[in-house]
């Protein structure tokens, strides 16, 4: 039903925790190796996310792609 990788609110883990850097940078290398395609496909993506989550406004840090690399 639900996507294992989204969370209602992407700062905080499941338990309502803060989520740590750590925690990013686990999804982030768990999206690119869990992510079926190819590396340029992947690259694109992880462009794009990081773009979006950082350039456009509002920045909130999350590209809204959960289970995408790069986000």
């Amino acid at each position: 039903m639900s996507d294992p990788h989204e969370h209602s609110d992407q700062h905080h883990d499941d338990a309502g925790h803060r989520r740590t850097t750590a925690d990013y940078a686990r999804d982030f290398v768990r999206n690119w190796n869990e992510y079926q395609g190819s590396l340029a496909e992947k690259v694109r993506l992880t462009i794009r996310n990081r773009s979006k989550a950082y350039l456009v406004p509002p920045i909130k840090g999350c590209c809204g792609h959960p289970g995408e690399p790069g986000c």
